[in-house]
């Protein structure tokens, strides 16, 4: 399997949510687990107390989605789940290991958006890492 995305090389994407987390009341992760993206919340993945869980398939689908404007894929989980992520890159070289046919690896870890949030605080799979198999099924 080859990396296709790590968060922890998304610099961008962590202070992003750091400061609307700190900012905002209607914006950002809530701190649970120290805060998002922080060296204590990584060591409470790494220790466990933020469970990270992995969900493995195959891609069936690379698309444009929301208005056209961002990148999608959908998977089928060994389990036969169907399930749509973004199609997180750390360059954009990254994006050719999505190919419908390849297996995926989808590890994730959930976290609850802020309370005032549009969404009202529910539960979110934040994406630590993608791995794609370079070979197709």
């Amino acid at each position: 399997m080859k990396i296709a995305y790590q968060l922890i090389k998304n610099e961008v994407l962590i202070r992003q949510v750091q400061r609307a987390t700190e900012t905002t009341e209607d914006s950002g992760i809530e701190p649970t687990h120290g805060m998002f993206g922080s060296q204590e919340w990584w060591k409470k993945i790494h220790s466990g107390d933020l469970p990270a869980q992995t969900t493995s398939g195959v891609i069936t689908d690379v698309y444009m989605g929301s208005m056209g404007d961002w990148p999608m894929f959908a998977m089928t989980t060994d389990s036969g789940e169907v399930l749509q992520w973004t199609r997180e890159v750390n360059t954009n070289e990254q994006d050719a290991l999505y190919l419908v046919g390849r297996r995926v690896e989808v590890a994730y870890v959930i976290q609850r958006h802020r309370p005032k949030s549009w969404d009202r605080g529910s539960e979110t799979k934040c994406v630590i890492e993608i791995r794609v198999d370079e070979s197709e099924r």
